[in-house]
């Protein structure tokens, strides 16, 4: 049966500290966790997500993606018995940063700004790591970083977005390794943890801050085009 309080989030597991921190004190929430990376296979990330809200939609009262467009990675997901919410954002830094104004303020301040966080680099989604572990054994060192730096010529910073929860240490050396690698500015951001208050209903929403999706109704790209 449906419980019209039963909050459920389905999130990427990179924002689990920050989740789990917001919700400590709040019961009836339920937190269901994807892979990271699911953005870099956007073929395959609908499904997963679709096979979690179908899970749940018996019982839920709300359900809320914590994803944003995500390289088109939620296209295609339909909201079932109840309405489904979505962050009004194209990525993950959005969240992090606490709102779309705040994105917006340092895209325009600091425009070529390549974003890490401890989640990314422990699951060596760094640029170094991406380098080393993926790119290298298929194409070898030389070509790989060639690759990377292709990737990255049009970066002037490398960021890292910290929340205070965890010791930032070894993730600030990696960071900071990435950018002395790369020629690239470091920078160091305090992540705001409102977006996620308001992802799991203890602050109240903007109304637009999220998109919503009516049962039955299919996630377009078009619904995040307008900003």
């Amino acid at each position: 049966m449906k419980s019209e309080e039963r909050i459920v989030v389905i999130a990427c597991s990179i924002m689990k500290n920050e989740l789990e921190e917001v919700v400590s004190n709040k019961p009836g929430i339920e937190i269901r966790y994807l892979e990271q990376a699911l953005h870099r296979t956007p073929l395959l990330m609908p499904s997963r997500i679709q096979n979690e809200i179908d899970a749940v939609s018996e019982y839920a009262g709300r359900i809320v993606l914590g994803y944003g467009l995500c390289s088109n990675g939620i296209v295609g997901v339909i909201a079932r018995r109840q309405p489904l919410l979505i962050p009004r954002c194209h990525d993950c830094i959005t969240l992090l940063l606490g709102s779309r104004t705040a994105y917006a303020e340092l895209f325009d301040r600091i425009p070529g700004t390549y974003y890490l966080t401890p989640g990314w680099i422990e699951e060596k989604k760094d640029p170094l790591s991406i380098v080393e572990d993926d790119y290298a054994p298929r194409v070898g060192y030389e070509s790989a970083v060639w690759v990377m730096q292709e990737e990255l010529k049009h970066y002037t910073h490398i960021a890292l977005i910290s929340s205070g929860l965890i010791d930032i240490g070894p993730f600030r050396e990696r960071a900071l390794k990435n950018a002395a690698f790369f020629e690239k500015e470091y920078l160091e951001l305090s992540a705001n943890l409102d977006f996620f208050r308001k992802m799991a209903g203890i602050v109240e929403a903007g109304a637009d801050d999220f998109v919503t999706i009516a049962p039955g109704a299919e996630v377009t790209q078009e619904m995040f085009l307008d900003y």
